[in-house]
């Protein structure tokens, strides 16, 4: 498998995470071949590729939205209209950290899927 299939199939995630449910997204990241290969994705190569799938930008706002952890990557439409991304961990003050906000969707999804991709392979 070459990189940008790895990368379509990385977009794909979420899909397959709620279509399949008795999986968990590490053993459907795993998959892919990124534990191999993440040093070769970059967050330009992601945003490259969801310019092809934007219907994968609301896929992952859902799963960023679903998440039901204590700390982790968010991914969410603020007050502002804007798309923002950050950490927030519950047991610390401030809770987010890392925030960035953004105009373009695809801009901050793609940033998003490497943050939570990143932190999904560091928990193996």
């Amino acid at each position: 498998m070459n990189k940008n299939e790895m990368i379509v199939q990385i977009l794909r995630l979420p899909h397959q995470f709620y279509t399949i449910q008795n999986v968990s997204m590490f053993a459907l990241l795993e998959a892919t071949g990124y534990f191999k290969l993440h040093d070769h994705v970059a967050e330009e190569d992601i945003r490259a590729a969801l310019g092809n799938c934007p219907e994968c930008v609301e896929e992952w706002m859902k799963y960023s939205e679903d998440k039901r952890t204590s700390s982790g990557w968010y991914f969410t439409l603020n007050d502002e209209d804007l798309y923002e991304t950050g950490y927030f961990d519950i047991k610390s003050v401030p809770n987010d950290t890392n925030r960035v906000q953004y105009e373009n969707p695809i801009d901050a999804c793609a940033a998003f899927i490497k943050h939570e991709i990143e932190s999904i392979r560091s928990d193996k």
